[in-house]
């Protein structure tokens, strides 16, 4: 089998750039990738990204090095700013791993990396177990932190939820903690599919009530008729949720609740138009530093 080696990019940011940097990643599709603070300069902080070796050549490297230096609006020397290293398979995980501990999210979770023992001052939370693995983030980002904390005041008991681009199944196991029914998750990346099942099993020791599909989520309701839902969660970039909506309607049961998040404050109100000219009632709007959840309801049917 092929061995899987990893580039690590360091390089250092004013921390006021960090939700920029994270948007930028995720809307290239990086998903690997961390924040160190600098115990010497506040300000500041290390940004480390892991990149597949065999997917990222030398003009690939070297065009995301412009993305990432336009960002900043920076002209680095050559070689004096971004830091590029190799990282050996068999070192990866230990790599990703120390850059993760345990997370509170509002008031009741506690996001539990798999490798870790839970202390016993957490034993009134709920725990969500996630192995994150080399393709999908921890959970700690701003958008999906909003998301939970929307759905821990939500009585999803008996509910029947879709979890639209699942990534780690974070949210989908969350939704089945809370008492949903069944869970259908949606992404089309296989390895996010994957990654979804096997969080689902790390939680519950089975796959009950889980049902997932591969695919563009519109290309998934075409072909499978997948409706009634009660519950519609969708953490992607807002460019790709405006495309979603008008079918996120027609998935949701009347008076069903769509929560969607990934939105940076200022696409805001840009989705927040396009629901409503959807049918869709706003509920309600909630921040975290440059990011916005926002949930809508599905009043009736349009006669």
């Amino acid at each position: 089998m092929e061995t899987k080696d990893w580039y690590k990019l360091t390089f250092l940011i004013e921390s006021d750039y960090e939700e920029i940097i994270i948007w930028k990643l995720n809307e290239l599709g990086i998903l690997s990738f961390s924040f160190e603070y600098l115990i010497k300069n506040e300000n500041k902080k290390e940004v480390n990204i892991w990149l597949p070796i065999y997917d990222w050549c030398e003009s690939s490297r070297s065009d995301f090095e412009k993305i990432i230096s336009k960002l900043l609006n920076i002209n680095p020397p050559k070689n004096q700013f971004f830091d590029w290293s190799i990282i050996k398979e068999e070192d990866w995980l230990t790599s990703w791993k120390k850059y993760w501990a345990p997370e509170l999210v509002g008031n009741h979770f506690l996001i539990l990396p798999c490798w870790i023992n839970i202390n016993k001052e957490f034993k009134d939370k709920r725990i969500l177990k996630i192995d994150p693995g080399a393709a999908f983030g921890t959970g700690s980002h701003p958008s999906t932190y909003l998301c939970l904390e929307k759905m821990e005041n939500i009585l999803f008991s008996d509910k029947k939820v879709l979890d639209i681009g699942s990534g780690s199944g974070i949210l989908s196991v969350a939704a089945r903690l809370l008492g949903a029914k069944e869970v259908c998750a949606v992404d089309n990346d296989y390895l996010a599919i994957s990654s979804t099942k096997s969080n689902f099993q790390l939680n519950f020791g089975n796959l009950k009530n889980l049902n997932t599909y591969l695919g563009s989520f519109n290309e998934v309701i075409l072909k499978n008729q997948i409706k009634q839902f009660d519950f519609v969660l969708c953490n992607i970039l807002a460019e790709v949720i405006k495309e979603m909506i008008p079918n996120i309607y027609k998935c949701l049961k009347n008076n069903g609740e769509v929560i969607l998040s990934g939105i940076l404050n200022s696409q805001k109100d840009e989705i927040i138009k396009i629901l409503i000219q959807n049918d869709l009632k706003l509920l309600d709007v909630s921040t975290r530093k440059d990011w916005a959840c926002i949930s809508a309801q599905k009043t009736s049917d349009p006669t």
